[in-house]
């Protein structure tokens, strides 16, 4: 997917796209470690402005909300009538600080935080468009991820992950016309620049935004301790 995201600290990717960002609209940036579709996420984008905007995407046409796109697959944005003309005009980077994903085994569904290994952030490639909201009755800029499929290390629980850009990409994915360079960049993120762990099962609930979200749960190995079996003496 992902579905969740986690952005708390955006100074390191704002000082690394310095030079693309014109307009800095999040001073400072409200912490949030458990973001669910719809909720408001920073977003660069190609015309400079860094701003929030909708998590999930909706193209400027859209009749109604029931169209939403939380994110696009990187092997079909450039032809599907929704995405092809943002992914030509009006691309963006999402930075985040991680994304989760759930290993399924039966009935339980286990969160695990995906994160960058320098503890850094991730700069996820994107697309936006604005969609007049009638209920707000004003125009939002609405976003969506672009995924491809998971490296080895996290395709053990999820066979999609968000293509993730490397700084020298971001002029290229921003301001580039030459869509077969764009599409170049359109790789699978290493194994080894990704760290997952289990976090805990509160992140299942969309209303719980608290930094213990992203904090590694540590699993309690229980150990059995043989008994042996004595039998009763008999007094007879």
């Amino acid at each position: 997917m992902p579905g969740r995201l986690c952005i708390y600290d955006d100074k390191s990717f704002k000082k690394d796209a310095s030079v693309l960002i014109q307009n800095d609209m999040i001073i400072d940036l409200n912490p949030r470690y458990n973001i669910p579709p719809t909720t408001p996420i920073p977003a660069l984008l190609n015309n400079g402005n860094y701003l929030y905007t909708h998590f999930g995407y909706l193209p400027s046409w859209a009749s109604s909300k029931a169209s939403m796109n939380i994110n696009a697959r990187s092997e079909t944005v450039f032809e599907k009538k929704t995405f092809r003309d943002s992914f030509k005009y009006k691309r963006c980077i999402i930075p985040i600080n991680g994304f989760f994903e759930w290993a399924k085994e039966d009935k339980e569904k286990t969160p695990y935080l995906v994160s960058n290994v320098k503890n850094d952030y991730l700069a996820l490639a994107g697309i936006w468009d604005e969609y007049f909201d009638i209920d707000l009755n004003m125009k939002i800029v609405t976003v969506a991820l672009i995924t491809c499929d998971a490296n080895e290390k996290l395709g053990r629980i999820h066979h999609r992950m968000p293509v993730v850009l490397k700084k020298k990409d971001f002029n290229a994915w921003l301001k580039s016309d030459d869509l077969k360079e764009v599409n170049k960049l359109f790789n699978i993120y290493p194994n080894e620049k990704i760290k997952m762990y289990e976090v805990t099962s509160e992140v299942n609930k969309v209303l719980f935004n608290e930094a213990s979200c992203i904090e590694k749960v540590e699993k309690i190995e229980k150990k059995t301790e043989e008994k042996e079996e004595v039998g009763q003496l008999s007094l007879f």
